[in-house]
């Protein structure tokens, strides 16, 4: 085996905490790239993202070619998939006459690699950990196998923090003592500034969870914010749908109503008159086919349509 039990025993432990959002994902796969003497290393989620949220080395044309052709069109791939079992390129004969060897494998120079499959919801592409090598030692069957029994514990690096009933994230935050750190991201850009971060986090404490919020760009995100510890905050920052019929402003006024708040309270903490809080009711009842405000509000909450609008505007 290349590595010690010892060894096995802390990167399990390493993929446990990243899986739960306590460390970046890259920590544990970094660690696999490097003990076990591969030369890349990327994780691939699956289900709707089809991306890579991990990349350790891989040029940027390989990787594209790993999240679209590879995963979908390589007999490689799709062989590790079918077997549910890592994949060596010395497992596979006929890999010189794959189109992955000819556009990825030889130009780069790799001369060996893996596929570890993992585990998906029923219906959702899996997603996978791919690794290559410029050496021509494929990883022992020692190692491979103990990779097979950690796939489950890697497949939550995909989405850490993950509850049930909970859309895929696209950014995951750790907010701590008023830091926050990256612990998984799918996009370029976090949708949230540094103060809206640590606002959502403070809030997350007082025990508001979730609430929609539109970015510089017209994009809708939904933020669900968990407390983990006594100074910890983990922040879950999935891209959705416009939500549908309701403006910005109705948003804020139902996230308030939410609250129990009335008319004259609302149209106080968000500057208008208390006829167009009144109208915006209206408009939303309609819009969401409530057939009052008390059923208005339990569609919020049941929805998280909240926003950071109405937060700040119930901090004050």
């Amino acid at each position: 085996m290349a590595a010690d039990v010892q060894w096995w025993a802390r990167l399990a432990r390493e993929v446990r905490a990243a899986g739960r959002g306590d460390l970046p994902v890259e920590t544990p796969l970094r660690t696999v790239r490097d003990e076990l003497g591969f030369d890349c290393a990327a994780l691939v989620t699956g289900g709707r993202q089809h991306t890579a949220t991990v990349n350790l080395g891989y040029p940027s044309d390989a990787l594209g070619y790993i999240t679209t052709t590879y995963r979908w069109k390589c007999p490689i791939h799709q062989r590790a998939i079918r077997l549910g079992l890592p994949l060596r390129f010395v497992d596979v004969p006929e890999v010189h006459e794959t189109r992955t060897y000819q556009e990825v494998i030889q130009p780069h120079g790799f001369r060996e690699g893996m596929t570890l499959p993992l585990r998906a919801a029923p219906g959702e592409a899996p997603g996978f950990v791919a690794l290559s090598s410029t050496h021509d030692r494929p990883l022992d069957d020692e190692s491979r196998l103990a990779l097979t029994m950690l796939s489950h514990d890697f497949a939550a690096l995909a989405d850490p923090g993950a509850e049930p009933g909970d859309p895929a994230a696209d950014v995951v935050l750790l907010v701590s003592q008023g830091k926050a750190e990256v612990r998984s991201a799918a996009v370029g850009q976090l949708p949230l500034s540094e103060h809206e971060v640590r606002f959502a986090a403070r809030c997350a404490t007082a025990g508001r969870t979730g609430f929609r919020h539109r970015d510089a760009d017209g994009v809708w995100w939904r933020v669900l914010a968990r407390a983990r510890r006594p100074d910890g905050v983990l922040l879950r920052i999935s891209r959705v749908p416009d939500p549908g019929p309701l403006t910005g402003r109705e948003l804020d006024v139902v996230g308030l109503v939410s609250r129990g708040w009335s008319n004259e309270r609302i149209s106080s903490a968000l500057g208008i008159t208390v006829r167009t809080v009144r109208s915006h009711v209206e408009s939303s009842l309609v819009k969401l086919d409530c057939p009052n405000r008390t059923a208005l509000a339990r569609h919020a909450l049941e929805h998280d349509l909240d926003t950071l609008g109405a937060l700040a505007a119930a901090q004050r």
